[in-house]
C-alpha cells in the first residue's frame, strides 16, 4: 500500500557545519547552543586527550582545563570556519603547558622505593643538641612535638590524646616549633 503523502527530503547539515553555527550562535549569548555545542564536542575532545595522557585524574584535570580554556578563547573562534582545527588548537596549547609543568615538577621531584625513616637518636651531634632542646621545652610544647612529629600522629589525633581542642593544639604546636627553632639557632 503506497501513501499519497510525498517524500520529504531531510537535509542533513555535515557535523562540522553544526558546530560552527552552534559557536557562532554561543558567540551571541545563546546558552542551549553552548550546551548542545559541548555535549557534542566533550567526547570527541576527551578521545583526543586520552590518546595523549594515560593518568585518568591528569586526563580529567587537562579536560577541564581544556573546556575553561574554550571558554576564555571562545571570541577568538572566525565563523564560518570549522570549531574542530580552532579547538584542537586550544587542546594542543592546554596539553602542552600541562606536560611542561609535569616535566618541570618531576624534575625536582626525587622518586624513592619508601619513606625514610625518622630518628633522633644516634651519636650525632645534631641529635644531643635536639635532646636538649626538647628537654628545655615546656612539658605541653615538648608533648606537641613528640606527638606530631616523632609519633606521627594527625593533628585532630594528638589533640585527643592532649585533651584539648585541635585549634588550641595547633597553636600549642606552633609556639613549641617557634621556641625549638629559637633554642637550636642560639
Amino acid at each position: 500500500m503506497a501513501s499519497s503523502e510525498p517524500i520529504r527530503k531531510v537535509r542533513v547539515e555535515p557535523r562540522e557545519h553544526v558546530r560552527a553555527m552552534r559557536m557562532t550562535a554561543t558567540q551571541q549569548g545563546d546558552v542551549e547552543a553552548y550546551r548542545a555545542l559541548l555535549d557534542d564536542i566533550g567526547p570527541v575532545l576527551m578521545r583526543f586527550l586520552r590518546s595523549r595522557i594515560s593518568d585518568r585524574q591528569e586526563l580529567d584535570d587537562v579536560y577541564q582545563e581544556t573546556l575553561l580554556a574554550l571558554h576564555r578563547a571562545r571570541h577568538t573562534y572566525q565563523a564560518p570556519r570549522p570549531v574542530e582545527p580552532w579547538l584542537f588548537a586550544i587542546a594542543k596549547h592546554v596539553l602542552f603547558r600541562h606536560m611542561k609543568r609535569h616535566r618541570v615538577r618531576a624534575s625536582r621531584e626525587i622518586a624513592l622505593d619508601g619513606l625514610p625513616e625518622w630518628s633522633i637518636g644516634g651519636d650525632g651531634a645534631a641529635s644531643v643538641e635536639l635532646t636538649k632542646a626538647l628537654d628545655c621545652l615546656p612539658p605541653s610544647h615538648r608533648q606537641a612535638i613528640e606527638l606530631l612529629k616523632f609519633e606521627g600522629l594527625s593533628t585532630e589525633a594528638a589533640a585527643a590524646r592532649a585533651g584539648t581542642t585541635p585549634a588550641a593544639f595547633r597553636v600549642r604546636a606552633h609556639r613549641a616549633y617557634k621556641a625549638l627553632r629559637h633554642w637550636l639557632r642560639s
